[in-house]
């Protein structure tokens, strides 16, 4: 059994998120496969909330729907966590998806494909980071503000097809009718980062549009002798990172794309480990405060 609300780790103590990261994970795989419409998807929408209630200065919400041809339209929400920060500056995004696959559809076996994945790591890992840097910024108010923002509706589409990142499109479609000013300075989208075999090299389109924001990373990485970072490009994927990229956001992608058990049932807690996730959040955390 897993508390509801991890406790806080101590003002000076990083490695006290280590057993936090992996508790928000665990509770977030208790509420099984979590696509949108699901019982496992609603109830991760009020975690969330709860998490963001306790730590953010503010928790918005930005419902919207889907519908494809003549289906019935779909439900789905954003959810935004608000640090305001102690300047005026534009605010850091850090974003990912907390929503799940609704069917297996890269296992061998075609009887697997109509059941929804767990998503351990695949939607569960990235929202794991994000709630505990709520719990740690609330215990480290930030300088410049910055958003947390869970996306829904990444992983929705049927393969080849483009409903996909569609929390995100969503997200970027509201952006354009603010005032460029309000825009974020900079995106950074986690996704796939608590497998046991971690490593995240440089994504090619984060490399193309936002460079500057990778050597941090990479800089990050290497201070701290987090060795699972790499530092040449590999892989191009395409991810929550490309709306904000297509309007003129800078934004990169923290990913495993090698990740052997991807959209499969076998994408489990097993999988996953309290060193991979700690990893990521220690040179997130680093990083941060570069920008």
């Amino acid at each position: 059994m897993v508390s509801i609300l991890p406790g806080t780790a101590g003002a000076q103590d990083l490695p006290g998120y280590k057993p936090i990261l992996w508790e928000y994970l665990e509770t977030i795989c208790a509420f099984g496969p979590r696509p949108p419409g699901s019982h496992g998807h609603r109830m991760l929408q009020a975690y969330i909330k709860a998490v963001g209630g306790k730590y953010a200065d503010e928790v918005r919400e930005q419902p919207f729907t889907f519908q494809k041809g003549n289906n019935p339209p779909v439900s789905m929400m954003n959810i935004e966590l608000v640090f305001h920060g102690a300047s005026r500056k534009r605010p850091i995004l850090l974003g990912t998806h907390y929503d799940t696959r609704p069917f297996a559809d890269s296992e061998t076996d075609p009887y697997s494909w109509k059941f929804p994945i767990l998503g351990a790591n695949d939607g569960g890992s990235g929202t794991a980071v994000l709630l505990a840097l709520a719990q740690y910024l609330h215990a480290h108010p930030p300088v410049r503000p910055v958003r947390l923002v869970f996306f829904d509706g990444e992983d929705y589409g049927v393969k080849f097809s483009s409903d996909y990142f569609l929390g995100s499109k969503h997200y970027a479609a509201q952006l354009n009718k603010k005032d460029r000013g309000e825009w974020p300075y900079c995106v950074l989208i986690i996704d796939m980062v608590g497998d046991k075999e971690l490593e995240i090299a440089r994504e090619t389109y984060s490399h193309e549009n936002a460079s500057w924001l990778l050597k941090m990373i990479v800089e990050s990485a290497q201070k701290l002798k987090v060795t699972q970072f790499l530092t040449q490009p590999k892989h191009t994927v395409q991810d929550d990172h490309l709306p904000f990229i297509e309007i003129g956001v800078p934004a990169a992608l923290l990913i495993d794309f090698d990740y052997p058990y991807w959209h499969t049932l076998q994408d489990t807690l097993d999988k996953c480990s309290p060193e991979s996730l700690f990893a990521v959040f220690s040179v997130v955390v680093d990083a941060m405060k570069k920008i």
